[in-house]
């Protein structure tokens, strides 16, 4: 017999394998449109199989092997999202450059939010497609309020996963990712003030987000003080290219020279924070000599 808190974890373990079956499903019918029916229905068949096979372990009373189920279950997705990353990569890659990314939007737009969110999400890992371009292209389909609201969690899990696999997986996991020169550059950057630094590179595009997360992942960044200026930082770039189409055809310019705008004025803002702060601290100095 089996107590009430080991039937509730049961029950908690069955409606996992049935959520993650259910999402997995969606996923494959609703996202890849273009896969022979037949791998489809072999997907479904092993899913089908995966939960026929929860119902007999519960009948025979072999409750411990759902955790075998979960594994199974677990995997199959995993091959999910490869499949999903092959396939939705080089379709952005090649329709990207064929039409554009507002193109590639309208031309799904059943889809296009996921497509949207996913290529946020993959743009600080892999994806060498700048925000300077997909959020504007989504300003110009879903709207601005739409685009930024998409735009900034999607680029923060990417941003957050990116940095994590930094820190866990360490300086030799990493490099099989980035190049070691970029990150060398960043310690360069970061090596007076890692703080500052770390929020001007997130706006202003000087390196890649993934060297800046991998820079922060290697480093002595905290993951709650990272997690903030990511966050901080990332609202606002989401926003600002989200808003830049209107703005931008308001003064005439495009919206890769507004960002540019923004960047620059960011990086004065910057520069005349740390230049006054410099000259204060030579002031205190000076009084103090002047003092003694």
């Amino acid at each position: 017999m089996f107590t009430l808190k080991e039937n509730h974890n049961y029950a908690m373990e069955l409606i996992l394998h049935l959520a993650l079956s259910i999402l997995s499903l969606y996923l494959l019918f609703e996202l890849l449109p273009t896969v022979l029916p037949l791998y489809k229905w072999l997907y479904l068949g092993a899913v089908k199989i995966v939960l026929l096979m929860d119902g007999y372990f519960l009948m025979k009373n072999h409750r411990n092997l759902l955790k075998v189920n979960r594994m199974v279950i677990l995997y199959l997705g995993a091959l999910l999202i490869l499949v999903l990353a092959i396939f939705y990569m080089t379709k952005i890659l090649v329709l990207t450059d064929t039409y554009g990314f507002e193109g590639l939007l309208k031309e799904h737009l059943k889809t296009a939010k996921y497509i949207f969110f996913f290529i946020s999400f993959a743009q600080p890992i892999l994806l060498p497609i700048p925000e300077a371009v997909t959020i504007p292209g989504a300003s110009a389909v879903f709207g601005p309020g739409v685009a930024a609201a998409i735009a900034f969690p999607g680029t923060l899990l990417g941003i957050s996963a990116m940095f994590f696999a930094a820190r866990y997986g360490g300086r030799k996991f990493i490099s099989k990712f980035i190049k070691e020169e970029q990150l060398e550059k960043y310690q360069h950057y970061a090596s007076k003030n890692e703080t500052l630094i770390m929020f001007l590179l997130f706006i202003v595009p000087i390196l890649p987000d993934e060297i800046i997360c991998v820079g922060a992942g290697i480093g002595q960044v905290s993951p709650k003080r990272f997690l903030l200026i990511a966050s901080i930082s990332k609202f606002f770039t989401a926003t600002a290219l989200a808003y830049s189409v209107e703005l931008a055809e308001r003064l005439s310019l495009t919206p890769t020279q507004l960002m540019f705008g923004f960047s620059a004025l960011v990086f004065i803002l910057f520069a005349i924070s740390v230049l006054t702060k410099k000259l204060l601290a030579k002031n205190v100095v000076v009084k103090g000599d002047s003092d003694g």
